[in-house]
């Protein structure tokens, strides 16, 4: 595996911790608190990070089935900082609705199958490769 890969891998653990954290902390309060709108914001940007990183360091198609699920959990996490975002910036710290508190677990939860099932690859790849 070379080091932009190695790299990538652990950028999207820092994106994970920061998802984690981000939308906890949302599920927990129902508001789009500064933190919340911070955690997100800065999962957001690992996980850009860690994308580009896999795309550049892999010699792989980028349309995988891993590829896909990555692009897809992505963007909907993307669309989540935003929708928090907009309700942060409306309507202050005011209780985030319960549309918006669904897409933000179901959107986390889809992140979080992505995440998996790169790491089950890397485990596999790994044990076949030695």
């Amino acid at each position: 595996m070379n080091s932009t890969l190695r790299a990538a891998i652990l950028i999207v653990n820092l994106a994970l911790a920061c998802y984690t954290v981000g939308t906890v902390l949302q599920q927990r309060g129902h508001r789009a608190t500064r933190g919340v709108v911070s955690w997100l914001t800065a999962g957001v940007i690992f996980d850009v990070v860690a994308t580009l990183g896999m795309i550049f360091g892999t010699e792989r198609s980028l349309w995988t089935l891993h590829g896909v699920l990555g692009y897809s959990a992505l963007t909907v996490m993307v669309i989540d900082t935003v929708r928090i975002w907009r309700h942060r910036l409306s309507l202050g710290d005011a209780e985030v609705p319960r549309g918006l508190h669904l897409y933000s677990r179901y959107a986390y939860l889809w992140w979080v199958v992505a995440y998996i099932t790169g790491a089950a690859l890397v485990m596999f790849s790994a044990r076949h490769a030695g």
